[in-house]
């Protein structure tokens, strides 16, 4: 089962947790927010609660205060006029609203479980799986989308289904995210794998139940 107390920390240092627009590292790049949440277009997030950003040096100053429609849009406007590649840090001047933490914190749990929702779809016992595989299965989904994870890894795929970890591990590596980020998923199926072969060891080991006496 996934253990969200474990990796939702290291899913914010993977995605980011970034409460103004900028744009990934995709081809063409996306405009993004919070934990990795692509804004396909204004309207995405205008649906969102942005605040504008206080700036007591403007003249007018800019208070505090819930952003307007217009106002989101012109944030998401300028982003997406940018070149991509860059930190994420590197959009804020092109910014002037952010989205609250608690804001990112709900969204980020709505994708959760949506993404819950289809893992179990595709993997019928993903809940069933041990919590390090849960976990790298999960990123690797949250990472591509679950089409991109169907389409793109057929084999890894296969391989979780059949419980294969060590297959699994094998076929985990994306191309786009950085290697820390690949090899903490491999890491996650070859302890899952390690233990798994561990646990048939020592079941071949153990002793025969002893026969009831007559």
């Amino acid at each position: 089962m996934l253990d969200l107390t474990t990796y939702l920390p290291k899913l914010k240092v993977f995605e980011g947790n970034v409460g103004y627009m900028y744009l990934d590292t995709a081809t063409p790049p996306n405009v993004t927010v919070g934990v990795g949440e692509m804004l396909p277009n204004a309207a995405a997030a205008q649906k969102l609660a942005f605040v504008r950003r206080p700036d007591p040096t403007a003249k007018p100053p800019v208070l505090p205060g819930p952003a307007t429609a217009d106002e989101i849009k012109a944030d998401f406007d300028n982003v997406t006029k940018q070149s991509g590649a860059k930190a994420s840090g590197y959009y804020k001047q092109f910014t002037k609203l952010d989205l609250p933490q608690s804001v990112i914190d709900s969204t980020v749990n709505a994708e959760i479980f949506h993404f819950t929702v289809g893992l179990v779809a595709s993997f019928p016992d993903f809940n069933s799986y041990p919590a390090e595989a849960c976990a790298a299965l999960f990123d690797m989904a949250y990472n591509l989308g679950m089409d991109g994870l169907n389409a793109k890894f057929p084999s890894f795929c296969k391989a979780v289904k059949a419980k294969d970890w060590a297959t699994a591990a094998k076929e985990c590596h994306r191309n786009g995210p950085p290697d820390d980020r690949n090899d903490w998923t491999k890491a996650q199926f070859d302890k899952v794998a390690a233990d798994a072969a561990a646990a048939a060891a020592a079941a071949k080991a153990a002793p025969p139940p002893a026969k009831a006496g007559n």
